[in-house]
């Protein structure tokens, strides 16, 4: 589906498919001179009953692209929001296609470090996990779930341009600045058009659903504090029109930003007050929080995002980890 969201701007929903996301919104900003820039760009999939991607993945996009006037000869630049699978998977052949130039925060080397030995990512995933109590075949299905995304990645892309934030560039009559966001991911971007107040939020503005942050070892030592003042960063700009990374573009993102803000602190003093209560493994703050959970995905995503509250914590003094004789850490008030 294409949509123009505003003049020579087009949002893409690219096909997904996986642990439950049905699409990824990518955007088209139109040059006006046959020069576009592409941001995010989904992952080796196409709408055909058959599910075939074709030779290089990319009949999805090429055929959205088609749909906004544009092709990927047409491609200048492919800003990647960060470098989570979804947004990035098509990357590099994009890039080879077009001969377009692919630009992405330097953080995201964390993350292209995993694509380049996805084994020893799961490894690390699973020893972390490990840690925090959690055993057996659950243990193995939550730490291989990268190895779910890696066959809809064709090749990774390597960026040609190292952004830090605070670049700016000009596609057609707009100028764009690159803000660095990070929490979701070490090296999340967003896109801020000042003079039409338009945000290019990546996943680091959603609308229906609390963008996860969730701590990997080796990457941030507290990646929701890193989040929550990326939301004030971005809530200051007063975002009328933010265009995110899945679903349609949304208004007021300054009460968005405001609104997931709350949400993670009180999450933050629910955990704090769990722990001071007494002390909890992470596989036992996970029981009591998610209940219902169903799926390995949805367990990662649980318990990577308690370790980032906790790591809050931590780093602030607030809690503080001990390991067990069985090698498990344990959750406590300091002191105690």
């Amino acid at each position: 589906m294409v949509t123009e969201v505003a003049p020579g701007l087009h949002r893409m929903a690219l096909p997904l498919g996986i642990h439950g996301v049905e699409s990824v919104s990518a955007y088209l900003l139109a040059g006006g001179d046959g020069r576009d820039t592409l941001v995010d760009c989904g992952i080796a999939a196409a709408p055909t009953p058959d599910g075939d991607p074709g030779p290089d993945g990319t009949a999805a996009l090429e055929s959205a692209l088609r749909a906004c006037g544009s092709g990927l000869e047409r491609i200048e630049r492919l800003v990647i929001t960060h470098a989570h699978i979804d947004h990035f998977g098509l990357a590099g052949e994009v890039v080879r296609r077009s001969g377009g130039e692919l630009w992405m925060h330097r953080s995201t080397e964390l993350d292209l470090a995993k694509y380049d030995d996805p084994d020893e990512a799961v490894d690390r995933r699973e020893l972390m996990l490990a840690d925090h109590g959690l055993y057996g075949p659950e243990l193995t299905e939550t730490s291989r779930g990268l190895c779910d995304w890696i066959p809809v990645m064709p090749s990774i892309g390597r960026p040609g341009t190292l952004l830090d934030g605070g670049e700016r560039f000009t596609v057609g009559d707009r100028t764009w600045e690159v803000v660095h966001t990070p929490g979701h991911s070490p090296g999340h971007i967003c896109l801020w058009n000042a003079a039409e107040h338009l945000l290019c939020s990546g996943d680091h503005l959603l609308q229906l659903v609390s963008p996860p942050v969730t701590f990997e070892r080796g990457f941030e030592t507290d990646p929701m504090g890193s989040y929550l003042e990326s939301l004030d960063r971005v809530a200051t700009l007063g975002p009328e029109l933010v265009l995110p990374g899945h679903g349609p573009p949304f208004r007021h993102g300054a009460r968005r930003a405001a609104s997931i803000s709350r949400n993670k602190l009180r999450r933050l003093t629910r955990i704090r007050e769990m722990v001071e209560a007494r002390e909890h493994t992470v596989t036992e703050l996970t029981a009591e929080l998610f209940p219902n959970i169903a799926t390995a995905a949805q367990r990662h995503f649980a318990m990577a995002e308690i370790l980032a509250y906790l790591a809050h914590h931590e780093v602030r003094g607030v809690l503080a980890r001990e390991r067990r004789p069985d090698g498990v850490f344990v959750w406590r008030k300091p002191g105690v």
